[in-house]
């Protein structure tokens, strides 16, 4: 939840960084309180259209000026996504007109597309309302809701794909984790947190303010100042150790980025997926990870196109799948 305003510090961080190390936050909040821009607009984008599904009531919390739960006649639509996906918003009735409320889900949907698929994947649906007010997500519903107005603050401060990434972290995955002891003991093993609003409320925001930190830092390599990489490895590297099997590639099982893709589906899982995509012809050999690194199952997919996995006995979590000659993948188990 973003509702506090803050003015980027960045200059004034750098100038005492040296003495806080292991100390004090990096800043205020990952979001609004600093000009890191963590997701460029020429990132990868699984964006493909939305579709007007109709009017239909729908549950969606905090209404502004404490309008119902439930609202009539939502304008629902349906966001595709280029790996067959799509995820339903819902946009309140205030809008007064699907044309009005739509405005908003195209600025919405590209966003969405930017997200990490497995990440994106687990949300059930998208909240927007017509009005101001800070985003939040309902973490065991899995979902998050946005305000039109602050939507358009953040798209002028160029923040609104960070907004999207943070509320999803909350809708996604932190009701895995949050009392995992994988999470939790990185957060105790660190010195410190990366930011005030992350130390303030430690088990509700720390995952998501970290979580964009660790996204940018791994994903894509020298994005964030040097400074700043420097800090995190310093301060946050048990956290950071946390979600590299999250936004970059296992270590122990790393592959040539130039190799093919695998397809994954459906992902996330509650029992068996399937791996499509396999180069028949090629004699391929198969692994699953934990989080961990741990090697969990091995399987032979030689001379065959696809492989279905039964993950039923498995303990929720995400993993990763490495096949000889393919980049790694990721599949998330959740019941």
């Amino acid at each position: 939840m973003h509702n506090a305003k803050y003015f980027p510090i960045l200059i004034l961080f750098l100038a005492f960084v040296s003495e806080t190390i292991g100390q004090n936050p990096l800043f205020p909040n990952s979001v609004t309180s600093n000009n890191i821009d963590f997701i460029l607009e020429s990132d990868p984008d699984t964006y493909v259209n939305f579709s007007f599904l109709g009017l239909a009531n729908k549950e969606t919390p905090g209404a502004p000026n404490g309008g119902s739960l439930f609202d009539i006649n939502t304008f629902v639509f349906s966001v595709a996504f280029s790996d067959g996906e799509t995820l339903e918003v819902w946009c309140h009735s205030s809008f007064g007109s699907r044309a009005a409320a739509q405005e908003y889900v195209e600025k919405l949907a590209p966003r969405l597309g930017k997200l990490p698929v497995f990440q994106r994947n687990m949300l059930h649906h998208v909240v927007i309302h017509n009005g101001d007010g800070g985003a939040f997500a309902e973490i065991q519903g899995q979902f998050f809701i946005l305000y039109s107005e602050n939507m358009d603050d953040r798209i002028g401060t160029n923040d609104l794909e960070e907004t999207v990434f943070h509320e999803s972290v909350h809708a996604s995955y932190q009701f895995m984790y949050e009392n995992h002891p994988d999470w939790t003991n990185a957060q105790n093993a660190d010195p410190t947190f990366v930011t005030v609003y992350a130390q303030d409320n430690p088990q509700l925001e720390d995952l998501a303010e970290s979580a964009l930190f660790a996204y940018a830092y791994l994903s894509y390599p020298g994005r964030l100042d040097a400074t700043i990489e420097t800090w995190l490895e310093d301060n946050i590297p048990n956290r950071l150790a946390f979600f590299e099997a999250f936004y970059s590639r296992a270590t122990n099982v790393v592959k040539n980025k130039n190799q093919p893709i695998i397809k994954v589906s459906p992902n996330p899982t509650n029992s068996t997926f399937t791996i499509r995509g396999i180069d028949k012809s090629l004699n391929t050999n198969g692994a699953i990870y934990d989080i961990n690194g741990k090697l969990v199952k091995s399987f032979d997919c030689t001379s065959i196109e696809f492989i279905e996995i039964d993950l039923s006995s498995f303990e929720n979590g995400l993993y990763i799948i490495s096949l000889t000659g393919y980049k790694n993948a990721k599949v998330l188990k959740f019941n």
